[in-house]
């Protein structure tokens, strides 16, 4: 996990019909980012491995609006 940056949580209003809870991974060198919708396979996988990162906290999973939220950073 050292070469990821932040990550984050993204919504948007085209549920329920469409994909509206994103997650953003992106990575230190600002070129790299993985972008992945709530449900895809593997997320649960990703996301136990991102609960391991100091203060990472979900946020934002019942706003009905456009928007993101920071689940974590890398403040080094």
């Amino acid at each position: 996990m050292s070469e990821v940056r932040a990550v984050y949580v993204e919504i948007n209003d085209t549920g329920p019909w469409g994909a509206d809870v994103w997650w953003l991974i992106e990575g230190k060198t600002g070129k790299n980012r993985v972008v992945f919708p709530q449900g895809a396979t593997g997320e649960g996988v990703v996301l136990k491995r991102l609960s391991q990162l100091p203060g990472f906290e979900v946020r934002g999973m019942n706003y009905a609006e456009n928007a993101r939220f920071l689940c974590w950073q890398d403040d080094r």
